[in-house]
């Protein structure tokens, strides 16, 4: 299967289904796609390399 990757850096992969009613909320609410940190993260302290409105998420 592609995109195992997760598995190299110690992540769980969970399947939530959108039959139940939160599963259908997560749908909704994410995309569909959510993740849960481990750690506290800074975001304000972090800097990108280069503008996110120049960032084609297609790519990944």
């Amino acid at each position: 299967m592609a995109g195992n990757n997760y598995k190299n850096f110690g992540a769980t992969l969970e399947i939530i289904t959108d039959k139940s009613q939160e599963g259908s909320q997560f749908v909704r609410g994410f995309g569909g796609i959510g993740g849960i940190l481990r750690y506290k993260v800074d975001f304000q302290s972090l800097q990108a390399d280069e503008p996110l409105d120049d960032v084609d998420l297609d790519d990944y």
